[in-house]
């Protein structure tokens, strides 16, 4: 089964070879940091916590069974 990532020859080159994953691993991780923090961020306006969180809009709604 071929994986698409090119195997280094020699056992030295494992090293320079394995850092593009790991370059883009951290670059995701960053990118999911800096989203998380946006997020929270952005949760402690009002408006927006309002438009974001359909959990916001039913606090201290009462729930109502209906007829029957």
């Amino acid at each position: 089964m071929k994986s698409g990532w090119p195997i280094p020859d020699e056992p030295e080159a494992f090293p320079a070879w394995s850092d593009r994953p790991e370059k883009r691993i951290r670059k995701c991780i960053l990118l999911l940091v800096v989203l998380l923090v946006v997020a929270q961020a952005a949760m402690q306006s009002h408006a927006i916590r309002s438009w974001l969180s359909p959990t916001e809009r039913a606090e201290g709604a009462t729930y109502s069974r209906g007829p029957g």
